[in-house]
């Protein structure tokens, strides 16, 4: 080693920050907001979030956001679910007719 080291000679390269170093990026980065819920649902979750071994209720609730946002939409396929099951109960079909009747004998 030397006594003395002449710092003007030096040579820097610049790089960046080490990788080791580098903050990870956040698939899902949080969002700090306020939010109004119903009451019941704040209970359920917290409720849910005292179980053993549960996530906190905040977690439960993204969580649950989140799986809405993922699956895809199944409402139209429930509405030709339930109108073919409609329309094929012969129960139902004649509780219309009564109806229908009724109302063109006013």
């Amino acid at each position: 080693m030397k006594a003395e080291y002449n710092l003007k000679k030096l040579k820097i390269k610049r790089r960046g920050m080490l990788p080791a170093l580098r903050a990870k990026k956040a698939d899902h980065a949080k969002v700090r907001i306020t939010i109004s819920l119903d009451k019941d649902v704040i209970e359920h979750f917290k409720s849910e979030s005292n179980a053993k071994g549960a996530l906190p209720y905040q977690t439960q609730i993204n969580q649950a956001l989140r799986q809405m946002i993922d699956q895809p939409h199944s409402g139209s396929d429930n509405v030709t679910e339930i109108k073919s099951t409609l329309l094929h109960d012969k129960t139902f079909i004649n509780e219309v007719a009564k109806r229908v009747n009724r109302g063109h004998s006013k």
